[in-house]
């Protein structure tokens, strides 16, 4: 029987997830702070502050999927929200990694998100890779101690780390928030535009788990993005084509951003380009490559 933990499963990424593995046979326990069942899907018990966690919900477990983590742009990133992102990433897979050692489960792999702010908040021209350092700026810093409460598990097993960026989805998540303006006849490209964008649908996000997990030549960290180069004008012009609205300004300036989301505003208003050819080297291939097929499919 193959069986699948994963923590943060009943998010966008964690349902789309679970509903595919299933799919393909897999039995699905996720981790919740109300435990129950649901579609086939079991929820046990955990409190990353108390450090507890409902044991029975590693039994005949043979991966761990690790998505738990709070929202990186929800609210305002004061020194206590910074503090809650962070221990809620590293904490978590510290909690399941103790989870995992009592429970002396034999794992095939552990996969756990992180983020393509790994490499930070800023334009340039370089094309990140998975060698390239990790920004300084609190968001790298964010992904670099999320990876290494990951890396705990090599000791267990294979671990896989995805560095993910914007994930596109019918069902919310960034795409929802980005659209919101074009629909209402509002939307314009936000600061200089320029910021490019890595995104992966949520698809083939979900297919790039499923195969971290059944492939054993899969392992380290991987741009869970599509290489598809595209900038916020880009993306916000294929928007309003997509969803037949007009655009209603040249910008939205930077300094209403910064004022708006203080410090968080450089994730909306800096972005690099970052390259997908490691995971595409692995032989994993993308059903969606560029955005024009990306949000076709999304809004038909």
């Amino acid at each position: 029987m193959k069986k699948v933990l994963i923590s943060g499963g009943s998010g966008l990424v964690g349902s789309a997830l679970s509903k595919k593995l299933i799919e393909r046979g897999y039995t699905v326990n996720i981790l919740s702070r109300s435990p129950g069942e649901k579609d086939g899907i079991k929820a046990f018990e955990w409190d990353i502050e108390k450090a507890e966690i409902d044991m029975h919900a590693y039994k005949g477990v043979t991966a761990i999927i690790h998505l738990a983590g709070a929202g990186i742009a929800d609210k305002r990133w004061t020194d206590k929200r910074k503090e809650i992102i962070i221990d809620s990433r590293v904490e978590s897979a510290r909690l399941l990694y103790l989870g995992a050692v009592k429970a002396g489960i034999k794992l095939s792999a552990f996969v756990s998100a992180s983020g393509i702010n790994y490499y930070g908040s800023k334009t340039t021209d370089h094309i990140f890779v998975e060698t390239d350092p990790p920004s300084s700026e609190f968001i790298g810093d964010c992904c670099v101690q999320w990876e290494a409460a990951a890396d705990e598990f090599k000791d267990l097993t294979r671990v896989v780390k995805l560095r993910t960026g914007v994930v596109l989805s019918k069902k919310g998540g960034a795409l929802d928030r980005m659209a919101q303006p074009v629909k209402l006849g509002v939307g314009a490209p936000l600061g200089t535009g320029k910021q490019y964008i890595p995104y992966i649908h949520i698809d083939d996000l979900c297919e790039m788990y499923i195969y971290a997990i059944e492939n054993e030549h899969v392992e380290g960290a991987y741009n869970a993005c599509n290489g598809d180069y595209v900038n916020n004008v880009e993306l916000t012009e294929a928007l309003a084509r997509e969803l037949n609205k007009p655009l209603w300004m040249p910008h939205v300036p930077e300094f209403a951003l910064k004022l708006l989301f203080g410090e968080m505003a450089q994730i909306i208003l800096y972005g690099s380009r970052a390259s997908a050819d490691k995971i595409k080297s692995t032989g994993f291939e993308f059903n969606f490559q560029n955005m024009n097929q990306t949000l076709f499919d999304i809004y038909e």
